[in-house]
């Protein structure tokens, strides 16, 4: 199915201005769901940083067909490394995306693994709860729908 082309949405007020990094490796069988619940959102984000942490497989090619038709989504590349790091791979490919953005321009900023599915409303959802209760601080977990 084509890809419809996605311009970010210029009301977006300030309280709700978040950053997505997603660090990828080897996601191709898994990240169009997550590309197109990050897509189907009522909140999208500001900017979305995709780090593809050296994959092999089909992943470079699907993030590059959304990336043209996606005005917010940057995909920044980073070599082979030969083996999948679970844990300082993906802290390593979570802070080269954090790089490429100023974070004082957001108010949140997440991290999004590209495993993931969940409804239209779930960073709107998200948002607008810490921003009413702001001791609930950070957020981590799986999300439950």
């Amino acid at each position: 199915m084509p890809i419809p082309t996605y311009q970010r949405e210029p009301t977006m007020p300030r309280a709700m201005s978040y950053v997505l990094i997603s660090p990828c490796r080897n996601e191709a069988a898994f990240m169009r769901r997550t590309l197109d619940s990050v897509l189907a959102q009522t909140a999208r984000p500001t900017k979305w940083i995709v780090v593809d942490d050296g994959s092999t497989d089909e992943s470079p090619q699907i993030l590059e067909e959304y990336a043209k038709k996606v005005d917010w989504l940057t995909v920044v590349t980073r070599a082979d490394r030969g083996h999948r790091a679970v844990g300082p791979g993906v802290i390593e490919a979570f802070y080269a995306g954090l790089q490429t953005v100023n974070t004082a321009d957001y108010e949140f900023i997440c991290k999004l693994d590209l495993d993931l599915e969940f409804g239209p409303r779930y960073f709107e959802i998200l948002m607008q709860r810490l921003i009413d209760t702001p001791r609930i601080a950070p957020r981590s977990g799986k999300p439950y729908v």
